[in-house]
């Protein structure tokens, strides 16, 4: 349901991904990514997410030409909503012409059971009590120990560390309980 509350409809059956960086030629090697990395993207995110399935993405989808945005916006199913990461760059304009719902902020979601949710790229620190922060921004590089208190309400949804596929938002609230 669409609300103040919940502007962009998230739902426990809303899918999560973060950090796909589709067409960005090193990430594979920064990351250890297998070879087919892009497809294998593609493959795990078309064989879950139905067309008309809500996708959240945390963040840094694609790099490069608009051609590849175009392409990747017409290939993958869902309805993308795209919180807006460090490499996308591309205007709320394009992305609504592709689209694409592109989300300037970190957002907060009470689901039922007074599930308190904040989505964002970046993770948010300090978090407060009785949060839950979904984010991405790290990859499979756990941040140094020292200033950071990412702590169990903080969960990383890069796909490095989420065998390279959109997530259920309640799997991964079920896994926490």
């Amino acid at each position: 349901m669409l609300t103040a509350e919940n502007p962009y409809a998230i739902t426990p059956d809303t899918w999560i991904i973060s950090d796909t960086h589709f067409y960005h030629e090193n990430i594979g090697r920064y990351c250890n990514r297998p070879d087919n990395w892009q497809e294998l993207i593609i493959k795990n995110w078309n064989d879950r997410v139905a067309p008309g399935d809500i996708v959240l993405h945390l963040g840094d989808f694609a790099l490069g030409k608009k051609t590849h945005f175009e392409l990747l916006t017409g290939i993958l199913n869902g309805k993308l909503f795209l919180i807006q990461g460090n490499h996308d760059r591309l205007s709320q304009t394009y992305c609504e012409t592709n689209g694409v719902t592109l989300i300037k902020n970190s957002f907060q979601v009470i689901l039922e059971q007074q599930t308190k949710l904040i989505f964002s790229h970046r993770p948010i620190i300090p978090l407060e009590d009785g949060w839950i922060n979904l984010h991405g921004h790290i990859h499979n590089v756990p941040p140094p120990p020292e200033g950071t208190n990412l702590g169990p309400n903080h969960i990383n949804m890069s796909v490095e560390v989420r065998e390279y596929r959109p997530w259920k938002l309640k799997d991964i609230i079920n896994h926490l309980c």
